[in-house]
């Protein structure tokens, strides 16, 4: 995605880019705390359920990335901050860029998984999804490893991310975060200096438009 020079008024994402991005968020933790729950199930139907459900949870993830990657072509977001540097804006985009690539590998890779191994995704125990792959079980198992470090990369890019987030925020005390919240929260935020707000004759150069594609 290419940022390019704009509109200095646009200073926050689209009510469906925030939405998109919110619900992504929903959806990953959710993920991860059921996959989390599985080993402390008491029942074996309690433990199945749990796994029908971070399947389900999985593909939610993967459509949602899909959508989210669709819309953000004729989207318009705010741009970096003016004062911010190459290195900085180079780290953000690709660290971005795998975040995409990790939310459409993992699911994929567990879907394969559950197929190699015997079995078919129940979509929120509506129905089963077809298999992409025939059984094969010692490709399970070496898919149920690489699920597994990959959601854990996951798990850290995603920290990265809300850490860089907060330091936008608190330390150079621009509109990154901000620019990202619901509006409710924004402008509550903005108003109270203990929550990080900084005034708006400061935020009002920093941030221009890019153009995604």
């Amino acid at each position: 995605m290419r940022r390019t020079d704009g509109d200095p008024d646009v200073r926050e994402f689209d009510p469906v880019t925030r939405f998109l991005h919110w619900l992504t968020l929903f959806l990953v933790a959710t993920i991860f705390v059921l996959a989390f729950s599985i080993s402390f199930a008491t029942s074996r139907g309690g433990a199945i359920a749990l796994v029908e459900l971070h399947r389900s949870f999985g593909v939610a993830v993967w459509v949602v990335t899909l959508c989210r990657l669709f819309y953000r072509q004729f989207s318009r977001f705010p741009n970096w901050p003016a004062d911010m540097p190459l290195a900085m804006r180079f780290a953000a985009q690709w660290s971005e860029y795998a975040l995409y690539a990790l939310l459409l590998t993992q699911p994929l890779l567990g879907f394969l998984q559950t197929n190699a191994r015997g079995d078919r995704v129940t979509l929120f125990f509506l129905g089963q999804l077809p298999a992409l792959v025939a059984e094969d079980h010692p490709l399970a198992k070496y898919l149920l490893e690489v699920h597994k470090a990959v959601g854990f990369l996951l798990l850290g890019l995603i920290a990265l991310h809300a850490l860089a987030a907060l330091y936008h925020h608190f330390w150079r005390r621009d509109d990154t975060l901000i620019a990202m919240l619901p509006r409710s929260m924004r402008h509550r935020i903005t108003r109270d200096p203990a929550l990080g707000g900084c005034s708006s004759e400061h935020r009002s150069g920093e941030h221009l438009v890019r153009n995604p594609r």
